[in-house]
């Protein structure tokens, strides 16, 4: 059914064109609901969804596509997205952080247990990794200002709070308040 000011618009136009035309009468084959067929309903979005023929042909693609497969394609896709390696949670040599938490435990002595000088360890290791990169980043600004530099330097913020609020809680649980 066609709305009413549009029924006017159409009926107004029509005899303006007559009248343009020198003609009393328009004689029109069609009727008002035949001209109005389909203008109150919205159409369906057929170009929304994806064909059969483009279905099989997404899946076969898929088939092909399914990353590296070899251990070094592997590595090396691993790797992609890293920058500076700070946000990972194992950072550094588990060697390294084993015997700096031995070298804890034994040098507080008292009722230590091992998961929490680890977890000091730890802390302690990306505070190190951190204060180490910082003086890089302000070497490299030395030699070079840009504004890039000085955003990423204040980016390691961050990564440094975190790495304190960890050593806070390490100490909170070895029952110290030493920082």
């Amino acid at each position: 059914m066609i709305n009413a000011p549009f029924a006017r618009e159409c009926q107004s136009f029509l005899q303006r064109i007559c009248c343009s035309l020198g003609l009393k009468t328009l004689y029109l084959s069609m009727r008002w609901s035949d001209l109005s067929n389909g203008y109150d309903q919205p159409k369906p979005r057929t170009w929304d969804m994806a064909s059969v023929r483009q279905i099989e042909a997404n899946r076969r693609n898929a088939t092909r596509s399914t990353g590296p497969k070899s251990a070094g394609g592997k590595t090396r896709s691993s790797q992609n997205a890293l920058r500076h390696g700070l946000a990972r949670s194992a950072i550094g040599d588990p060697a390294e952080t084993a015997n700096f938490a031995v070298a804890i435990a034994s040098g507080l002595g008292h009722g230590v247990t091992p998961a929490s000088a680890l977890a000091l360890a730890r802390s302690k290791l990306a505070l190190l990794r951190l204060r180490r990169l910082r003086q890089d980043m302000l070497a490299g600004l030395l030699a070079d200002p840009i504004p890039a530099g000085l955003k990423r330097l204040k980016a390691l913020e961050r990564y440094e709070r975190y790495a304190l609020a960890q050593q806070r809680r390490a100490l909170r649980s070895l029952g110290t308040t030493e920082g």
